[in-house]
């Protein structure tokens, strides 16, 4: 009986953790669909603005989340970091708030480079336009 109860609250767990997780991956997948739609102009040329500005967005929420977990942990009672867990706990708080700064620079890096990009896209317009003005 204690088997076939396992196998089912098994299958349950299963089913419900693939129920939730299902909307998450249509969410993200929405999401870069939408940013590959806004990005790609008619030429299939690579519109360097939204990409910077995608990347920076990215890099601010990055921030907000820094800013967020550096608050809980600063205003975390001392006493929740006693104990077994507490050292784990802490670690893992650091952990996270490290993870979301190298997101972040790597955010910060992609938005310079498109930055870049679209200064040369934009300089070899104006150069292809006067072109079409002398010639």
């Amino acid at each position: 009986m204690k088997t076939e109860t396992v196998k089912y609250f098994t299958i349950l767990s299963i089913f419900a953790f693939m129920v939730i997780a299902m909307p998450m991956s249509s969410i993200a997948a929405e999401q870069s669909e939408a940013v590959n739609a806004t990005v790609l102009n008619g030429k299939s040329n690579v519109d360097h603005n939204v990409l910077a500005h995608y990347y920076e967005d990215q890099a601010k929420e990055m921030q907000a989340k820094i800013e967020e977990q550096v608050e809980a942990f600063n205003h975390k009672p001392s006493t929740s970091f006693l104990g077994r867990n507490g050292q784990r706990i802490k670690k893992h708080v650091v952990y996270k708030i490290h993870e979301f700064e190298k997101a972040a620079e790597e955010n910060l890096q992609k938005a310079a480079y498109h930055n870049k990009m679209a200064e040369e896209q934009a300089y070899q317009q104006k150069f292809a336009e006067s072109d079409r003005i002398k010639g």
